[in-house]
């Protein structure tokens, strides 16, 4: 069989269409390599100062703060939270962990509800009040804590997995 030019040509522009794809896939997987690598060497940092910081601080800084008996009674109550509890619970999680908000930010950028699920994990509210506490589901609240872990580390987790994440930061 006979190939005319301009098959041959259209050979020629398919292999490098193909070649140039193959190589841009390839790129991209090493950049998403990458920038999974960089957030876990990220999180391996943040769990090491966060084991030092725990030391130095008194965590009952925080359930003894105002913000922290209010959100009792929010929870006894079945109420949500209100805007300024927020900033003053972001205020007093910050001051006992150390650049706490900034640490989750750099790890993945969050909506408000996954940043206000994310602190009132680490004060150890437990799920069903965070569904309280943020009015929405327990079902919502669970799913958010599933995906988040999934955006920040690139794979499958579980709420739990989540959980053991944002207490070790």
């Amino acid at each position: 069989m006979i190939l005319t030019n301009r098959e041959i040509f259209l050979l020629v522009i398919c292999a490098v269409i193909y070649i140039t794809l193959f190589v841009v896939t390839i790129q991209y997987h090493r950049r998403k390599i990458l920038l999974l690598q960089s957030r876990l060497d990220n999180i391996h940092a943040m769990q090491k100062m966060a084991v030092i910081e725990q030391r130095e601080h008194d965590v009952n800084t925080i359930f003894s703060s105002p913000v922290y008996l209010r959100i009792k009674q929010y929870m006894n109550e079945g109420q949500s939270m209100h805007n300024g509890d927020w900033k003053e619970l972001a205020e007093v999680v910050n001051m006992v962990y150390n650049g706490f908000t900034e640490k989750l930010y750099s790890l993945y950028n969050m909506s408000d509800q996954d940043y206000y699920v994310s602190l009132l994990i680490k004060v150890r509210v437990a799920p069903k009040d965070i569904a309280t506490l943020t009015a929405h589901s327990k079902e919502s609240v669970a799913s958010t804590r599933s995906r988040l872990y999934t955006k920040v580390f690139g794979k499958k987790g579980s709420t739990k997995d989540w959980d053991d994440f944002i207490l070790s930061i």
